[in-house]
């Protein structure tokens, strides 16, 4: 699939960042959209958005970690459209600390949001991709995190490495199936997008502010890095030209940031050295 004007497009995580650039980018191809994300608000506004410059586009508001919601989502989906193309398994949350000292339902929430969003929507919409019998995409959203360890965000980078085995495993049963779908992972470095944000859609039952590990000078120097590091990333705009021209070469692991890659190389190394871990991103 060169060609990805006139689609099906179906984003998670779509009322913000990537999500969203995304959905603005395809609409412009002339795509009809299906869309998700727990932030009803933007969610609304982008629908409005898009509606007002000609866009088909249906919108649900739920919790990808929700599994009876993303399935009831791609029943719906199919319903109205007939066909999938493209689905951009997108949404994601991040967290901060040391791995002792972060709370129990930081792990949680990220492993909810950051891995099984993912299996939800491989098993919610992926049969009914395979059996269109034609080449479609399932296209999950890791980070460079998931190549490099960056040991600022254990849970983060723990859902993230995750993100990317799941998608390689994916796209090997996909081939060993006989399908027509390809799968495909984003592995971002910081975007300017609203992921440090995300704690205002926690869920009230995985937070509890007078856990000990929010009152550490430890967890609070690294969650300001968190907190400042995107409004020095990369414009979301340039990340998603460099996510679709990817798609469009038919790339398995579409990096918006090369320079990551000696970082990357480093790593793989010293796997292969059984060398100790070494602290490779400043």
């Amino acid at each position: 699939m060169s060609n990805l004007d006139c689609n099906v497009v179906v984003i998670t995580g779509a009322a913000n960042g990537i999500g969203k650039e995304l959905a603005r980018r395809f609409a412009s191809r002339g795509s009809k959209l299906a869309l998700t994300d727990i932030d009803a608000k933007n969610l609304g506004r982008l629908e409005s958005d898009l509606r007002a410059k000609g866009a088909e586009v249906y919108t649900e508001v739920f919790d990808v970690s929700d599994y009876p919601a993303v399935e009831k989502f791609s029943a719906n989906v199919f319903k109205r459209f007939g066909s999938i193309d493209i689905l951009f398994n997108n949404a994601g949350v991040i967290s901060a600390g040391s791995i002792w000292e972060t709370p129990i339902n930081d792990w949680q929430w990220l492993i909810k949001v950051n891995v099984m969003g993912l299996v939800h929507g491989i098993k919610a919409f992926v049969p009914a991709m395979i059996k269109q019998d034609r080449e479609c995409k399932v296209v999950n959203t890791a980070s460079i995190a998931g190549l490099v360890t960056v040991e600022n965000s254990p849970a983060y980078v723990g859902s993230k490495f995750a993100a990317v085995s799941l998608t390689e495993v994916l796209e090997l049963q996909l081939q060993q199936a006989g399908a027509k779908v390809k799968a495909h992972v984003i592995c971002p470095a910081v975007v300017q997008s609203d992921l440090n944000n995300c704690e205002r859609h926690r869920p009230a039952d995985l937070y509890n502010a007078d856990d000990p590990g929010y009152k550490t000078e430890d967890f609070k120097k690294r969650n300001s890095v968190v907190q400042m590091s995107m409004a020095f990333g990369m414009p979301a705009e340039t990340a998603v030209t460099k996510i679709i021209r990817g798609l469009e070469n038919d790339i398995f692991y579409i990096q918006t940031h090369l320079e990551a890659s000696p970082l990357i190389g480093l790593r793989n190394m010293g796997i292969m050295s059984g060398s100790r871990p070494k602290k490779i991103v400043r």
